[in-house]
């Protein structure tokens, strides 16, 4: 609106408009600088434990459909460990 405004006095004061209007506003000899402040709106507020999922968990993440796919070498591996550990505690 105000922009609006702006360009309308200048459209009033040029010379095409054979200065008819010029009374309107004032006769204006040089150009006005207008300065609008810029506001930026404040950032939305988002809980802090929504936020850490929503940066940890990719969009449609869904906790009942992780499929994991183990080969028989890691699960032997896997059987190692536990029995190291295991034996390690008795001692």
């Amino acid at each position: 609106m105000l922009l609006e405004i702006i360009l309308l006095k200048e459209l009033l004061l040029t010379p095409l408009s054979g200065g008819k209007f010029t009374n309107l506003f004032g006769n204006y000899t040089e150009l006005e600088t207008i300065v609008i402040p810029v506001v930026e709106p404040p950032p939305p507020k988002v809980e802090v434990g929504a936020a850490l999922r929503a940066l940890t968990y990719p969009e449609g993440w869904d906790a009942q459909n992780i499929v994991v796919n183990i080969t028989p070498e890691e699960i032997a591996i896997y059987k190692e460990s536990e029995r190291v550990k295991k034996a390690l505690r008795g001692l």
